[in-house]
């Protein structure tokens, strides 16, 4: 019977295992969590809940160098903060604690349908919320509320052979609070995202565009991608980085920040930290 039950044990394991790697590291599922997690009675206030939940591709590097960015900004500024990847914390009774939300490299629809109804909700309400790199992957297209007033347009693929390439960024909205010290152009290296086109000036403001003659915009790896994914031949054509503001919310976008790398940038630092204070409001201004 001991040989019995080791052998039905040893079988259980072989077969999780090869579960495992045939997933491979593109997806990862995480455990269903029913109950929300435990947030201190003794967070600051105004409080910031950072999300990292995915179902689709995990970019640990740059989950990690964001985390660390937001743990540092909070301390700067004293605010609170939460990290956590389990999407039960999206209830209305727990978002109301928070001031802002980021969506820190969110990929799949990992958010339940009362998920992301509460958040809409906050959102309205006068939320805030920051969205990094493969948040805007189109991983979540089909929730239309997200894809719409957020993203505002349509991923189509990233830069695949090479996948990492230095490129020029340049601003294009130089009065914006956002891009205050930033030099006009700068070079960054990342995987390079493609969208099916230019978010829409009415819920946008575009920010940083990458130059697309300074590096390679094209895929010779992955089949379900275009080949080629040029968006234009200026700057503008090609966003990378854009701010939403609407009547009842604030929102930003950046397609930076795969690897932990970007998050040590004096300018990707200095962007960022103005981009906390401008969805929270700190500049008092009203929507451009």
């Amino acid at each position: 019977m001991g040989s019995l039950l080791f052998c039905c044990r040893f079988v259980a394991l072989v077969v999780c295992v090869c579960l495992v790697a045939c997933s491979g590291p593109v997806a990862h599922v995480p455990f269903v969590m029913a109950e929300p997690p435990e947030i201190s009675v003794y967070m600051k206030t105004p409080a910031v809940l950072v999300f990292s939940g995915t179902r689709g591709w995990r970019h640990n590097e740059g989950i990690a160098g964001a985390d660390l960015f937001f743990a540092r900004a909070a301390t700067e500024r004293s605010l609170g903060l939460f990290t956590t990847e389990n999407p039960a914390v999206f209830n209305p009774r727990d978002l109301a604690r928070f001031d802002l939300v980021v969506f820190n490299n969110v990929t799949g629809m990992v958010l339940g349908e009362a998920q992301r109804a509460a958040f809409e909700d906050w959102m309205s309400a006068g939320g805030a919320w920051i969205g990094l790199h493969g948040a805007g992957d189109g991983s979540m297209s089909e929730w239309s509320w997200y894809q719409d007033s957020l993203i505002d347009t349509k991923f189509i693929g990233h830069t695949m052979g090479p996948q990492f390439q230095a490129a020029t960024l340049e601003g294009l909205a130089l009065t914006h609070p956002i891009l205050d010290g930033l030099p006009l152009r700068w070079t960054h290296t990342d995987e390079w995202y493609s969208f099916d086109r230019v978010p829409s000036p009415s819920g946008a403001t575009l920010l940083v565009g990458a130059d697309e003659s300074t590096y390679e915009p094209r895929n010779r790896i992955v089949s379900r991608w275009p080949t080629d994914l040029s968006m234009g031949s200026s700057v503008v054509d090609h966003p990378v980085i854009w701010a939403i503001c609407q009547p009842k919310f604030r929102g930003f976008y950046s397609a930076l920040g795969h690897s932990f790398e970007t998050y040590d940038s004096v300018h990707y630092r200095r962007l960022l930290n103005n981009a906390v204070d401008w969805v929270m409001r700190a500049d008092s201004e009203p929507c451009e």
